[in-house]
């Protein structure tokens, strides 16, 4: 990302970009940007966008090698195609054939480096990594953006906010947003601002109230179900939260006794690492035993409400009570 944005700076364009990886948001924001590098907004006659897995490479090749309408580029967006995945020889045969006059923009989530298109692009233009921010980074980033807005943010409140939007920074920008929307006319940020513009998730709560139903503490355990109820969270939704996060805890206790490292472990399930991290932590509260035995009650409870054998709300209340035993 680096890289491509020096290019950017010293105006060095390529024939064919891949912005790939799980982080959308500067991943969608560069490929903006180098659309309208080469395109206005308002020509639509030399700006195409193709978008899903149903794209036709065919259909691609063929409008890239049409010559622009009175202008010097023709730009062509293709938008989570996953062509750079699995093999495609038109793709890999036509790339180091691309016209000067056109640009080829590919926004994918994975790439495979060993295919032939991959290699072709990388020699041909540019491939560029999106990857998550670190904490550090995601820290920075935030306090940027509100030094733009002239706010200032309290130590405490940034960490409020960090915990409580994740490290999708799509979701950050928009949150931040809100909180920059609330404090209007003020310049600084507290934790009380966070507070009232980004509860607290939900599958943070599911986490304290699993600690509370491992501690056996059955009040406490009641009392975070309340809470979720007030954040609209429908009993079979806690019910489904509760049951994935205890096969979460399962898996993660059985590749952490395997000598997995956290990063692994994410990574392998498809959660994030401060979700593992923490599922994990109170996975290790508990046993094996008792996460398996509380999968099957959770699953128990969830057939018995679809079989209208018992009412959501006390199934779920039921099954709080009998895991806290």
């Amino acid at each position: 990302m680096k890289a491509l944005n020096e290019e950017i700076k010293k105006g060095i364009y390529k024939k064919i970009y891949v912005l790939y990886g799980p982080e959308s948001y500067n991943r969608n924001r560069f490929k903006d940007v180098l659309k309208k590098t080469f395109v206005t907004d308002a020509d639509e006659m030399n700006c195409t966008v193709f978008s899903g897995k149903d794209t036709d490479v065919n259909e691609v090749i063929s409008l890239a090698e049409t010559m622009p309408f009175f202008s010097e580029k023709r730009v062509i967006v293709v938008d989570g195609s996953g062509f750079f995945e699995q093999k495609c020889e038109e793709l890999a045969d036509f790339i180091p054939e691309i016209p000067e006059s056109t640009c080829l923009i590919f926004s994918e989530e994975k790439i495979d480096s060993r295919l032939a298109q991959t290699k072709a692009a990388k020699e041909c233009g540019t491939i560029a990594q999106f990857l998550p921010f670190s904490p550090r980074e995601m820290k920075d980033w935030i306090v940027r953006r509100l030094t733009k807005e002239h706010r200032k943010i309290t130590s405490s409140a940034l960490e409020m906010f960090m915990s409580r939007t994740g490290d999708d920074l799509m979701q950050v920008s928009n949150d931040l947003e809100k909180v920059i929307s609330y404090t209007f006319g003020r310049d600084a940020i507290y934790p009380e601002d966070v507070d009232a513009v980004c509860p607290e998730p939900a599958q943070d709560r599911i986490f304290q109230m699993i600690d509370a139903i491992i501690a056996h503490n059955l009040k406490r355990a009641f009392s975070l179900y309340r809470d979720l109820l007030k954040l609209h969270s429908e009993p079979r939704s806690i019910l489904a939260l509760l049951r994935e996060q205890y096969r979460l805890m399962f898996h993660l206790m059985c590749m952490s006794d395997e000598g997995a490292s956290i990063k692994d472990m994410s990574e392998a399930l498809s959660v994030s690492d401060k979700r593992a991290t923490m599922a994990l932590s109170a996975a290790r509260k508990s046993s094996k035993i008792r996460l398996s035995s509380g999968i099957e009650k959770c699953a128990g409870t969830d057939e018995r409400i679809k079989n209208g054998l018992i009412d959501e709300t006390i199934g779920v209340e039921t099954l709080i009570a009998e895991l806290c035993i």
